[in-house]
């Protein structure tokens, strides 16, 4: 397999979205629109994700996350 995307750029895409919807000089119907991209990104993933199939270690890899994020969110880092 060729991988012919990069991770690093699909995030920088999704940062730019995340920075726009931040704008404070612009109005709330403009960040919205942005905001309403990142729902739609991530149904997309989401989506996409429950077509793909499982893999050993996977379930420990997500779970991973999910505890890092409720530590984050302890420590009011998020």
């Amino acid at each position: 397999m060729i991988i012919d995307w990069s991770l690093k750029t699909i995030k920088e895409e999704v940062d730019k979205i995340k920075f726009a919807e931040n704008d404070p000089r612009m109005d709330g119907f403009t960040t919205f629109t942005c905001k309403k991209e990142l729902y739609e990104v991530l149904w997309y993933i989401e989506d996409t994700l429950e077509k793909c199939s499982t893999y050993a270690g996977e379930e420990e890899f997500v779970k991973a996350r999910e505890i890092n994020r409720m530590w984050d969110i302890m420590k009011g880092d998020k």
